[in-house]
Formats: structure tokens, sequence, C-alpha cells
């Protein structure tokens, strides 16, 4: 089970992962902390439930909130239902020490049976060579009780994986190579067979959108939501793909209710704030940057994205300030500033014009030059 736990986690065979963002909250007597994991295609958000064990904190599960996918049930899905049983460990150390007892017995009851026949130099040969098979059967016996009552639970001597898996693995095989015809059939195959309705149209929806299928993908995201239980990411790849077409109250209500569902997630603050400032909700776009900001252990990109959500707003002021403290940090492209059109919302205001006009600083180097 914990292989299947490294094998979901780790990044592919000579490449590096890290921490982009990461959230903590409490739930109850347990913490969820939120990270998103950065791979070399993308960072992947997780959810880890801690609950406290003893003194120390001990992991109860990962979960994929975006498809809806917990790990600790995926590994446990192997198990057939009643596979693991609590054991009567005493009864079955009775049974695991009969044999050996009995084997001990039987030795004894041999060389006592044959000892008084023998000379007393024939008994003591016998005992000796009696000794050998006794401390085997006795240290053999030992351990198998102790094996007994060590094991509360019983467990099956192998695990067949779900039959759906291997449909599995070749939808998304399929997907990796852009046939998206073979990987809709082997989901829905995976479907039949059993796999979590909702991940799998998830999935597919991605591969759709990435492909610019938008109306297949809409659809298959509409599934994905309609499922019980359904996945997340789903609302919030609606969302993005209705702040892509205009529709700004859509994309909002949407990007709230995935944020309601499956926690904290800078990028989904981000577009969130981007809808909020084009229905005029200045404060509330403020707000959203504000949250995926703090998220973000990368400071320029949310000091950049926050400069972006004051021009959005209408807030030119702000917008300077913010970007003034990002040119403390290093030099900013005034070009590339002018042409975002991002900034178009304060295009005319005298503040931003200003400011695209000024010439940049040049800050000595730590050896002195310029």
């Amino acid at each position: 089970m914990r292989d299947d736990f490294v094998e979901a986690l780790a990044p592919p065979r000579g490449s590096a992962s890290g921490i982009a963002w990461s959230s903590a909250r409490p739930a109850g007597d347990r913490v969820l902390l939120y990270l998103g994991l950065r791979y070399p295609a993308g960072s992947v958000k997780t959810r880890w439930s801690l609950g406290r064990s003893d003194a120390a904190w001990r992991i109860e599960d990962v979960v994929l909130p975006d498809p809806g996918t917990s790990l600790a049930s995926e590994a446990g899905r192997p198990f057939a239902r009643g596979a693991i049983r609590p054991r009567n460990r005493v009864r079955d150390a009775a049974v695991a020490a009969l044999p050996r007892a009995l084997g001990i017995a039987g030795i004894l009851a041999i060389a006592m049976f044959f000892g008084r026949k023998l000379a007393p130099a024939g008994r003591t040969i016998l005992r000796l060579a009696a000794v050998i098979p006794l401390a085997l059967f006795a240290i053999d016996g030992f351990i198998a009780v102790r094996r007994q009552l060590s094991e509360p639970y019983s467990l099956p001597e192998a695990l067949s994986p779900p039959v759906w898996k291997t449909a599995e693995r070749e939808a998304l095989a399929a997907q990796r190579e852009g046939r998206l015809e073979e990987a809709r059939r082997a989901w829905e195959r995976a479907v039949a067979a059993g796999a979590p309705a909702a991940p799998a149209r998830y999935q597919l929806g991605l591969a759709l959108k990435a492909a610019g299928r938008g109306a297949e993908a809409k659809d298959a995201f509409a599934r994905a939501l309609s499922e019980s239980p359904s996945s997340p990411g789903a609302s919030k790849e609606l969302g993005l793909i209705a702040l892509a077409e205009g529709r700004f109250a859509e994309a909002r209500d949407r990007l709230r209710r995935y944020l309601d569902d499956a926690g904290p997630d800078p990028d989904a603050f981000s577009a969130l704030a981007v809808a909020q400032a084009n229905l005029g909700e200045e404060d509330e776009a403020v707000r959203s940057v504000e949250e995926a900001r703090l998220l973000m252990a990368d400071r320029w990109r949310g000091l950049r994205l926050q400069s972006q959500v004051y021009a959005r707003a209408g807030a030119a002021a702000k917008t300077v300030e913010t970007l003034r403290a990002l040119e403390s940090e290093g030099p900013l492209d005034r070009e590339s500033l002018r042409s975002d059109p991002a900034y178009l919302p304060i295009a005319t205001d005298p503040l931003w014009v200003d400011f695209l006009a000024e010439t940049p600083a040049i800050r000595p180097t730590p050896d002195g030059r310029r």
C-alpha cells in the first residue's frame, strides 16, 4: 500500500519535484495540509490528512482533490470485502503450538521407551541425539506462537489489482499519445468494469481540452460533475473556460464552488480575482488575489499577479505601487507591461503613463559596479 502512494506521487524517472505552494487548515482533531507539488509537466494539488498519534503526526490519507481521488481508498481496492479480518490470536497461537508440542511429546516418549532397554552408555547417546530435534521443535514453536500473537489481522497472501486497472492504464497511455478516441473507449471500459466514473470523465475532459476540442471537453467536465461523488476539478475547468469566453458571472460562481469543495488553490484564486474584477467587484478581487499571493512561494509571481488584478479593477495607484515593490527586487520590462492586455483598463491613466515613461534606475551590483 505504501508503494501505491509513492508511485502516485513520485516524479518521472530522472526528474525532480518540489512544493510550489502550501496551506494548512484545522479540521476538528486533524489538520488538512494542502500542497501544490511541482512536476516537470506542471503542478498537482494534493490534500494531506494528518492525525495526531501519541506525540507525533501521522499521515492518514493523501487526496487528489481535482479528480476526487483518495490514495488510501485506491490502495485498499485490491482487498476484497472481508479479506482483512480480526484474528483470534490466542486460538491461532494454540493451533500453531499444538503440532510442535506433539512433536516434543513424541520425541520424549520415544527416548523414554527405548532408554529403559539400553545400557547407561546407550541411554546417554540417545538423550544427546534427542536434544537437537527437541531444540528445533521448541524454537520453531516459539517463533510460530509469537508470530500468531503479534498479527492482529488476517491478510490475503496475494493481492490482485482491480480488473479496471488495465483499461485505465490503456486510457492514460492513449491520452499521452494523442489517441483520444481510443482513450475515450478505454475509459468507458474502465468505468464499466468498476472504475470511479467522475475521475475518468475528468481525465478525458483534460485531454480533450488540451487537444483544443472545447465543446467535447465541456461535456466531459459536466458529466464528471454530475456523478456521485463528483470531481471538483471539473468545476474549476468549466470556470476557466467560461472566463476565457467572457462569461464572468458563470466563471466566478464555478470557481467559488471549486474553492469551497476542493480547498485553496492559487491558480483558482487568481482566475476568480480576474472574473471579479471584470464584474466590477474590486474589493472581492483584491481579497482573492491576496489569498493567491499568500499561498505562493514565488513572491515575484504573486506581486505581478496582484498588480494585474489592481489594473483590471482600474486602480492605477495600487498597480504602480505594487510594481514598484517588484522593481525593488529586480528590473521591470516596461515594454512588456505596455503590451500586456491585463493593464489595458488603466492604459490612459496619467499615473500609469508616467510610470511607463520612467527610465529604470540602474542599481549598483554587489561589487560596486553599475
